[in-house]
């Protein structure tokens, strides 16, 4: 008998391995098929993630570039697919970026395609470039992305920090950080180089830069951008970014980019005894695990650095503009983010071999990452896929108001219970023809029916209708800024929608949890745009869309003693607003008009709560934003005002800091919102548009 199990054991065993052989051979006959199919077109594809192989990915959006070339005499067209999805989920976790493609004979071209990730994973990625009858030319599988961790981007190709900073920790938390039981390693990244050109392959789109907590540049490298390159670069510093530029030529002080980054005119200046002397460094234990649910760093170290005596020859320092000395050189607020003029060099080997350049450097990662949590919501960064969408989805949906339609059918049932049944029989046996009551049964249950039906009709509306909840964050006296639209959409009936970008640098896609929905999010010269996405009937879809917009003048807040100046150039009147001071008492104004300036301490003053400091967990330096001690002033000043300020509070990350101390805060809702009044095809009856504007600026 033992022999028996053991000799069935064996063949099991043989039959295992003879299955995974054959798994093997298949799966190398279908890589060789898919090679000599690309030989045999003449396609050849390359493609890689924007930021490097490296470089993180969550919930939120990134960017990947594909080359092709074309090594035939004729030209190549047709469709890119870059397919994002999570491996073991149905097609309710899969998002597909299509773009159109034309190659020359003989040529090469570049296409970048955004995509996004997952909350639950980090996506699977593949392209695919197809031809006009949907044939596969070539295809290619991308590297699985990291967790979310902390990246440093250098523009420089190839970059002289990976030897000194690859495999170090930095001393960060956060809800951002996923599976990390330790302080997360600082990732690096590099841009991808562009065949066709020799030149390095920048982001496009703002978004492209959502997963970087820093980008590090030579000076030279930003004066040269030109175009959607700089136009994105610049608007992710202003939506809260952080650049940092080594200055390696003396006319790019002079350079206007630079310039309108840092506020004016720069100049050279000497650089500060701190900046020369020891400096204290936080500095994570290597072997701490994280008291904070695998979300951060556990116990620290403060260490005190000197630089070397050949990089403390060297530091330089700047002064103008908006600039302030800081302990890397010298920084200025540019919107919601921040510029750093560094007072080292980032391609010198002595300088960037020198541990306190090194530490320098890691420091100003963890200063970017904690400055992250002032805004909330991080251009293209947060989860689509988000859990905290209910709030968003109930203020987008028209059924909310329509639920007195519910109370009334049910009079209506319990009306007809009592009329068909008791009544009718009653009334009949009375005439003395009791079977009398079976032929009148269907003539109520017709009627009733139709009443229902046309509650339902009158209730929910015959035609499909649109509704729009969006945030503006800006920086104070800033005319442009991020925003995040929640764009719902509610039809009668099943049908396919297509829903279009606000701006060329829009990304967009469904937003919460979803069921299966097959959309495609198209990229051409016209900008972004949703394909196929399905409405069901009688129930709304919610697309999340982060874009760019103008904000007239601004909104300055402009230090006055220990007081504060609003002065509203947006060219709309604000509503229900609150703004807090540097750390002092927060007040209410009904409406400040456009064109107005007001005191802050002119307005109604609120309980000292407002800005309660969160602690324990991940946001142990944030302040709640304690929508209930004015959401009912709000609610006054502006119906629906407090719920929607409650969903958007709903769907942010719970460590966001709403009222920071060192800097001033102000909310309000902008009368009139954008001055939409349809949205793809559907009549927007709703547009209610919220505002943040932190920081000082502007001019009185």
């Amino acid at each position: 008998m033992e022999h028996a199990f053991t000799a069935r054991g064996r063949g099991a065993r043989a039959l295992s391995v003879l299955r995974g052989l054959m798994c093997c051979a298949a799966l190398l006959v279908l890589s060789l098929s898919s090679h000599s199919r690309a030989q045999s077109s003449g396609l050849l594809i390359g493609a890689a993630p924007l930021l490097g192989s490296d470089a993180p990915a969550g919930g939120g959006w990134f960017g990947c570039v594909v080359q092709l070339h074309n090594t035939t005499d004729a030209q190549l067209e047709g469709v890119l697919e870059l397919i994002a999805e999570v491996p073991w989920s149905s097609d309710e976790q899969r998002i597909v970026t299509q773009a159109p493609f034309a190659v020359a004979g003989k040529g090469r071209v570049s296409v970048q395609l955004p995509t996004h990730g997952f909350r639950s994973s980090t996506p699977a990625l593949k392209v695919l470039a197809k031809d006009s009858k949907g044939e596969t030319l070539a295809s290619q599988e991308l590297p699985e992305p990291r967790m979310p961790e902390p990246l440093l981007f250098d523009l420089t190709t190839p970059s002289k920090l990976t030897s000194g900073l690859r495999g170090r920790r930095v001393a960060v938390r956060g809800a951002r950080l996923r599976g990390s039981y330790g302080p997360p390693m600082l990732a690096l990244g590099s841009p991808q180089i562009e065949r066709a050109t020799g030149d390095p392959a920048l982001p496009t789109r703002a978004a492209g830069y959502a997963n970087a907590t820093v980008v590090v540049a030579r000076s030279e490298a930003v004066t040269r951008l030109t175009g959607p390159a700089l136009n994105a670069l610049g608007s992710w510093v202003l939506a809260g970014g952080a650049l940092a530029l080594h200055i390696s030529r003396p006319e790019d002080l002079r350079s206007p980019v630079l310039q309108s980054l840092t506020g004016g005119a720069i100049k050279s200046a000497p650089p500060s005894a701190a900046l020369k002397g020891k400096s204290e460094f936080i500095i994570p234990r290597e072997n701490s695990s994280s008291p904070y649910g695998g979300r951060g760093f556990g116990s620290t170290l403060r260490m005190e650095v000197s630089p070397s005596d050949a990089v403390g020859g060297e530091l330089v320092s700047f002064a103008g503009g908006n600039l302030r000395p800081s302990p890397w050189g010298a920084s200025a607020s540019y919107g919601l983010g921040e510029v750093h003029l560094l007072a080292f060099d980032t391609t010198e080997e002595s300088h960037v071999t020198d541990n306190w350049v090194q530490l320098k450097l890691l420091d100003l990662v963890r200063h970017a990452w904690a400055r992250q949590q002032a805004v909330v919501f991080p251009h293209a960064l947060t989860d689509l896929d988000s859990s905290n969408s209910a709030e968003i989805r109930r203020v987008l949906d028209p059924n909310e108001g329509a639920r007195w339609a519910i109370a009334v059918a049910l009079l209506i049932l319990l009306l007809y219970a009592v009329l068909a049944g008791p009544v009718n029989f009653y009334l009949a046996t009375k005439r003395g023809r009791p079977l009398r009551a079976l032929w009148h049964l269907p003539i109520w249950a017709g009627g009733t029916l139709l009443l229902i039906v046309g509650l339902g009709a009158v209730a929910k509306g015959v035609v499909g209708r649109a509704r729009h909840v969006s945030l503006i964050e800006a920086g104070a006296g800033m005319p442009r800024a991020a925003i995040t639209r929640y764009r719902g959409f509610f039809a009668s009936s099943s049908e396919e929608l297509v829903v279009r970008g606000s701006a060329h640098e829009s990304v967009l896609d469904l937003f919460g949890e979803n069921g299966p929905n097959s959309r495609v999010l198209v990229i051409d010269r016209d900008g972004v745009r949703l394909e196929k996405l399905r409405a069901k009937p009688w129930q709304t879809v919610v697309v999340r869309e982060d874009s760019f917009v103008k904000l007239g003048g601004g909104v300055s807040l402009v230090p006055q003693g220990t007081d504060l100046v609003i002065v509203n150039r947006s060219a709309h009147d604000l509503r229900g607003a609150v703004v807090k001071l540097a750390g002092g008492d927060a007040f209410f104004f009904d409406r400040i008009k456009d064109g107005e300036s007001v005191q802050a301490t002119a307005g109604q003053k609120l309980p000292g709560v407002i800005g309660s400091r969160r602690y324990g967990g991940t946001a142990a330096a944030s302040h709640e934003f304690n929508l209930p001690v004015f959401m009912k002033l709000i609610e006054e000043s502006v119906k629906g005002g407090g719920s929607a300020w409650n969903a958007i509070e709903t769907a942010a990350s719970d460590d966001v800091d709403w009222w920071p101390d060192d800097v001033p805060a102000l909310i309000a809702q902008i009368e009139g919102g954008e001055g939409r009044t349809s949205d793809s095809g559907l009549k927007l009856d709703s547009d209610r548009l919220l505002l943040r504007v932190v920081g000082y600026g502007g001019v009185p």
